[in-house]
């Protein structure tokens, strides 16, 4: 059928031409698709506990040898559910027309044929390698449930699994026939019926005759502890199924139960990479314990002794097989937590490629790297292919016979790397092995000689060459390294093109210009001989890198002889003919300028040469100025170089090298120097006892032992002694002895000769104590077999470990025995005495551990030093308070973030001394818990103050503005430390600036404190170098009015041009000369364009005053308040609008002078001031009211009558130029009570309300006679209403003359705020209301009343109107 329409009732449109048969089966596809049904809902119990076989997450693989459905019987078949997925066509043989039906069709007709089986699963590569698990390899896939297999990449832990062939599978029909591409049954589950099944090959199940019961007897023992219940059933070809039918978690259980009892031991070895170990362990075992709890199978992981160390830690390559033991169940459902916490840890991989030669290296990456870039393009990984032109240690082979490929060899130090995306570098991994065996089967190779000099060129600037030839030749070139004395260059590459890669590499070599220069004919009269004067000087200009800057000087190239016995002959290469002479030019200068005196060849023996550079390099060049030369190690030659440069040249100072030939006197000054430093090195050696070898002929087992024992004979020898040198080779290796040495046969084979050169005494003693060590070795051997073992906490392994083993192999050489930890037990393989002393110390350990406790504080490295202490004060003495190790890092070493909890916990984990591995940021305290407790908090204490007060920062300065900046007698940095509370270190006067003249002032303290110091200081430095100073000439008469009232105006003028407002600053901005000096001079310093504007306004000042005129105005005396103001305010006011001065009189003046106001200014600005100023008097000329003088306070009433006039009518007063009448001394308010004391809250109230009134008649006091006027000013309209209220107001002080006087004391004082009311209403009110003066007293424990004043009926309705106001709270 087309499509499966037919099958899969799917299909929209009729097909012309079906039969009957083919239209109804059609048709009841259609409604099948449309009719819900029971079994479509989900399970309750599903929901709960959903099976595997639901889990979406689980691929569905289907097995290559999984057993085919059985024919279903015709009903069942007719019941069956169509399929909702068509099946496509495996080939066109399969295809047929869609008129024609398909009677074999499983899906039509079910019980007519078996369909084809399911494709079979696809074989994924693990990420690590394609190595299969042992034993699982050739196993058939499993399955769960009907799904198939579950791949590796996803958990299955709540799921049942099986290993090897069992094929475990739902019974619930509508799952496990949909996964067999069958129709779906109508299948109604019942809650808490889930069934599910496993089912076994008759070989994975244990032979009768091991089970411990019948068959039956089991199933009805597990049946019978179970809510679940198990049947067994047969299955296809031969096997056996057990299915499970109750709960979910009870069902599941229950199989287990049965695959334990009745099923075979299975083993099964998976790799994982190395890497993941310690996360399989866990912490303390924890994770691999939890797997073997959960599954019952017994995962075993290799020791870490038992694993080799990796060459690399970050190579992910490398693997190690783990063991599951268990029953088939047991062993799958570890194989697969396993595999899920490798899936985790190996998200992303690093893994090295290590058998693929390193000439394939450059075809690899291509060109310019194209192939990395295309392959790294599109993937989250990191491709590095190793730069290979140049070898080393091992060379290309030789060029094959004709017709023959080479055979290349891996180097095993370079490695091809690929780090990332773990299924992206197995791509990338696959396809660099694709294009090796493309490589192995076409590149050859071909070698040609070029002289040496000329093989820099070939490679290029950044191997550019090396490329370019790749690229057009598709060849690539291998030199030879320059320790190597060969010149022949290898050529690898397809053969057709091998022939144009040596056509561009020959016109590459000779296009370079060569210069030769025999260093040795330039001094050919050498003392010690020209040869040797040339090699002596050649390893002095190497050694000081003078070759290194000649040839990146001239863009040349200089070949050294590679023999020490070849003639001293240099060769200069450059592509730029003029750059070879002038390359070639320097050399000569240079070898010119060092001739035989210079240097001078001292014999020594190499025995010496470490302690000569250790105690005298140091002091030969700073005494005598000669530089010391010392052979290379690796070749002990008997002499040493010294080199005359200086007596100014320092170990820290960059030398630079002469280039001109030396004077008599100077050679003179090099001999004398030469040889007083070849006095005090021949001093160094001279008095020591003769030297003396000796070998020892011993056991090769006993070899690192032996140098181990003379490495500890000598850990203590002081500075000025020379410790015996020891060297070990193999017996096969000697020919014989020297005859100058002693040979000392020990006892047993002789498989090692050592080797001890030292004085004659320390080689003899050392000697006798290696004797007896061997001795005691050899007695040791004979008890190798005593074992001592006794518990360890397992809790505590790791720390017996250490990282990689680091401290078991420490103990292990300590007291040289074997140990071993298993399950908390700890087994001492080795002599007893010292298996016993390996036990205490183990077993002190784990006491010491038990109660130590280790914190690990983050504190920036910033921190540390002041933390620390001056000598280490504030670190020992919390080490000796508390008995505590505080480690702070020494170096900063690489911080490792993503360290897990089981590499540090498990014996992979930290090291037991943290500071090896140690961040920088980290500092560890270890030690018994209370005191690590106390100690950490008291640290964390002193870090939180360090913190607070260790904010730093530097500001630059010039190094001349130190003394403004420091001040008279520090006053001026005195003074910033106060008001910012920093501290502030300035640098001394004389100190060194550096090449711009500044220095450094360093700021520390608090956060605020610093930034406010830093601002401060940096606002200052920049003033001071923005500075300028100038000078102005000023006649001294206008040197008062350019400082203004109190320095007022010079402030305005300085602030107008920018500058500061602080007093002192001001003050250093413009200086004014002394008063009593003749000097006009003033002097402006600051800011640049500041001083030009205050110049300017300086000049224009002057300007004015040469052309300003005067004019005098005869104003009123009482008019003189409008021009002056409040404060002066109206006075500022008009001078600052028409830039004039105004003089107004003072009041002591008298006369006419008195009435006289003087204006200063330009002519226009003055006659606007003047005509302002008269309109102003003009426009307030006032209304003169005579007011008794007697009357004048009572009317004032303490200046609120004018307040009242100013505020409600804009009307002013003043008195024209009169003095106010003396206040008058008034009845004292103590008249109340009859000059008693006023009663106290607690009294008994004279009435019911407990108040006190008393009235006095107002008798008129003593006051001056005559009036004054009262000048009213202000608008016209508002002057005539200020007249009404004055007018009404004197008459009610003329009636209150007559009137009483009420004094009314209220009990408690907090009541007087009812009376006054907010803002003053209710006592306005009260007054309105009654025509009567009432002064409520602020405080009435100075003893006053309540003073009312007016009619005698008016004060009685004010005393009523309060008490009545009290009473009701104000309201």
């Amino acid at each position: 059928m087309e499509g499966g329409a037919s099958s899969n009732g799917l299909g929209q449109n009729p097909i012309p031409d079906l039969s009957p048969a083919q239209r109804l089966q059609e048709k009841h596809v259609a409604d099948a698709a449309h009719r819900p049904m029971v079994e479509d809902a989900v399970d309750e119990e599903d929901i709960a506990h959903p099976p595997p076989s639901m889990n979406a997450a689980a691929p569905k693989i289907s097995a290559a040898n999984e057993e085919p459905p059985q024919p279903l019987s015709e009903k069942a078949a007719g019941k069956q559910k169509a399929n909702e997925e068509p099946i496509k066509p495996s080939s066109n043989a399969d295809v047929l027309p869609p008129n024609i039906l398909d009677t074999k069709s499983e899906d039509a007709f079910p019980a007519l044929g078996r369909g084809p089986k399911p494709p079979a699963a696809a074989s994924v590569p693990m990420a690590w390698g394609a190595r299969k698990p042992l034993g699982v390899a050739n196993a058939v896939p499993n399955g769960i449930n009907g799904q198939g297999p579950v791949s590796s990449t996803s958990s299955s832990r709540a799921s049942t699994p099986v290993s090897g062939k069992i094929t475990p599978a739902s019974t619930n029909p509508s799952i496990a026939s949909h996964h067999r591409g069958l129709p779906n049954p109508q299948y109604i589950p019942i809650p808490g019926r889930h069934s599910e099944r496993i089912q076994f090959a008759p070989s994975q199940l244990l032979p009768r005759e091991q089970l411990k019961k019948p068959l039956h007897d089991v199933l009805r023992s597990i049946n019978k502890k179970s809510k679940a219940k198990v049947e067994m059933k047969s299955g296809p070809r031969g096997t056996i199924i057990f299915e499970g039918t109750g709960p979910v978690d009870a069902a599941r259980q229950a199989l287990r139960d049965v695959a334990k009892e009745v099923g075979s031991k299975q083993s099964v070895k998976i790799p994982i990479p190395l890497s993941v170990r310690p996360h399989i362990i866990g912490k303390q075992g924890t994770v691999v314990q939890g797997i073997t709890k959960r599954t019952g199978a017994r995962v075993q992981v290799p020791k870490a002794e038992e694993v080799a160390t990796p060459a690399f830690d970050d190579d992910d390559s490398m693997t190690i097989d783990v063991t599951i033991e268990g029953d088939a169940v047991a062993a799958e459902m570890a194989r697969r937590e396993i595999e899920a916490i490798v899936n985790e840890r190996t998200s992303t991989v690093n893994l090295r490629l290590r058998d693929i030669p390193e000439e394939y290296y450059p075809f690899i990456a291509g060109p310019h790297d194209a192939r990395i870039r295309a392959m790294e393009d599109g993937r989250q990984i990191k491709v590095q292919v190793p730069q290979y032109h140049t070898w080393s240690g091992q060379p290309p082979p030789q060029a094959p016979a004709p017709g023959m490929l080479p055979q290349f060899e891996p180097n095993r130090g370079s490695h091809i790397r690929i780090s990332g995306d773990r299924a992206a570098a197995q791509e990338a991994r696959l396809e660099i092995e694709r294009r090796v065996e493309e490589l192995r089967r076409e590149i050859t190779l071909s070698q040609l000689a070029i002289n040496r000099g000329q093989h820099q060129f070939i490679i290029g600037d950044q191997g550019t060459s090396i490329h370019d030839l790749l690229e057009e030749t598709g060849c690539a070139v291998i030199l030879p390294p320059s320790t190597d004395d060969t010149e022949m260059l290898t050529i690898t590459g397809p053969q057709d093109n091998l022939d144009s890669a040596i056509e561009k590499i020959m016109n590459l070599a000779t296009s370079m210009h060569m210069a030769s220069i025999d260093i040795a004919k330039q001094h050919a009269s050498a003392p010690a001989g020209a040869q040797a004067h040339a090699r002596a000087l050649t390893q002095y200009l190497q050694q000081r890198q003078a070759i290194e800057q000649l040839e990146r000087q001239y863009d040349a190239r200089i070949v050294l002889p590679a023999s020490e016995d070849s003639p001293m002959n240099w060769e200069v290469y450059s592509r730029d003919g003029k750059n070879t002479i002038r390359a070639r030019s320097d050399i000569m200068n240079l070898i010119n300028a060092h001739p035989p005196k210079r240097l001078r060849q001292v014999r020594v023996d190499p025995f010496y040469h470490q302690h000569i550079r250790r105690q005298a390099a140091q002091r030969l060049r700073d005494e005598f100025g000669v530089h010391l030369l010392l052979p290379e190690e690796t070749i002990p030659i008997p002499q040493v170089i010294l080199v005359y440069e200086g007596p100014d040249v320092s170990s820290t100072s960059e030398y630079s090298l002469p280039r001109r030939r030396p004077s008599k006197e100077e050679m003179a000054q090099f001999e004398q120097a030469l040889q007083q430093a070849e006095s005090h090195v021949q001093s160094l050696i001279q008095g020591r006892q003769q030297l003396a070898s000796r070998t020892l002929n011993i056991p090769s087992k006993f070899n690192d032992k032996v140098i181990r024992q003379v490495d500890r004979e000598q850990q203590n020898l002081p500075p000025t002694e020379i410790p015996v040198q020891v060297t070990s080779v193999p017996a096969d290796n000697m020919n014989g002895t020297s005859a100058s040495s002693e040979t000392v046969q020990a006892p047993g084979p002789a498989e090692h000769i050592v080797t001890l050169r030292g004085h004659g005494d320390k080689v003899n003693d050392i000697v006798q104590k290696l004797m007896l060590f061997l001795e005691r070795e050899k007695a040791d051997d004979l008890e190798r077999g005593h074992v001592t073992s006794f518990d360890f906490p397992q809790k505590f392994a790791n720390y017996l470990i250490g990282r990689k083993g680091e401290n078991i192999n420490k103990y292990r050489d300590e007291f040289d025995v074997e140990i071993h930890i298993n399950d908390g037990k700890v087994e001492i393989k080795g002599p007893a005495a010292k298996a016993d002393l390996a036990k205490a110390k183990i077993l002190a350990l784990g006491k010491k551990i038990e109660d130590e406790a280790t914190h690990v504080l983050k504190i920036k490295p910033q921190y540390h030093k002041d933390m620390i202490g001056a000598k280490g004060a504030q670190v020992n003495r919390l080490q000796e308070r508390y008995n505590v190790r505080v480690q702070f890092p020494r170096t900063a070493a690489n911080n490792n973030d993503d360290r897990s909890i089981a590499d540090g916990a498990s014996e992979v984990g930290g090291s037991r001394n943290g500071r090896p591995n140690q961040a920088p940021d980290e500092v560890i305290i270890r030690g018994p818990r209370r005191g690590a407790d106390e100690a950490r908090d008291e640290l964390l204490n002193l870090l939180q103050w360090t913190i607070d007060n260790s904010h730093m920062s530097m500001v630059s300065v010039a190094q001349s503005q130190l003394p403004s900046l420091i001040g008279q007698g520090g006053r001026e940095m005195e003074s910033a430390r106060l008001e910012t509370g920093a501290q502030i270190d300035v640098p001394g006067i004389r100190d060194t600036s550096d090449s711009t003249g500044r220095v450094s002032i360093q700021i520390k303290g608090t956060k605020k404190q610093v930034e406010e110091a830093q601002r401060l200081l940096e606002q200052k430095s920049k003033t001071f170098d923005d500075s300028i100073s100038r000078a102005i000439d000023v006649d001294k008469k206008y040197h008062k009015e350019l400082i203004g009232s109190g320095g007022s105006h010079i402030r305005n003028v300085v602030l107008a041009a920018g500058g500061s407002d602080d007093r002192r600053e001001l003050a250093r901005t413009v200086r004014f000369p002394r008063p009593e000096s003749a000097e006009n001079t003033i002097r402006i310093e600051g800011n640049k364009a500041v001083v030009d504007k205050i110049v300017a306004s300086i000049e224009t000042f002057l300007k004015e005053r040469e052309n300003q005129a005067s004019e005098v105005l005869d104003i009123a005396p009482e008019k003189h308040r409008l021009l002056i103001g409040r404060g002066g305010e109206t006075r500022r006011a008009l001078e600052s609008q028409f830039h004039v001065s105004i003089d107004v009189p003072k009041m002591s003046q008298e006369g006419a002078a008195r009435s006289k106001v003087k204006l200063v200014g330009q002519p226009r600005e003055l006659a606007s001031a003047k005509a302002h100023i008269l309109e102003l008097v003009k426009e307030h000329e006032g209304t003169t009211i005579q007011v008794p003088r007697r009357l004048h306070h009572a009317i004032s009433d303490n200046g609120q009558f004018f307040r009242r006039l100013r505020t409600d009518h804009k009307v002013t007063v003043d008195h024209a130029g009169q003095q106010p009448p003396a206040r008058p001394s008034g009845g004292s308010r103590a008249h109340a009570n009859n000059g008693r004391a006023l009663p106290l809250i607690t009294d008994q109230a004279e009435d019911s309300n407990g108040h006190s009134w008393e009235t006095v008649d107002n008798e008129e006091p003593e006051a001056e006679s005559g009036d004054i006027p009262w000048v009213l000013r202000g608008p016209r309209d508002n002057i005539s209403r200020a007249q009404n209220v004055l007018q009404k107001a004197l008459e009610q002080a003329q009636s209150q003359q007559q009137s009483s006087v009420g004094y009314l004391v209220l009990p408690d004082p907090r009541t007087y705020r009812f009376i006054i009311g907010a803002g003053g209403s209710q006592i306005n009110t009260i007054r309105r209301q009654t025509g009567c003066k009432i002064t409520v007293p602020r405080d009435q424990a100075k003893g006053e009343a309540i003073e009312i004043v007016g009619s005698r009926d008016g004060i009685e309705r004010a005393k009523d109107i309060i008490l009545e106001t009290v009473q009701n709270g104000g309201s």
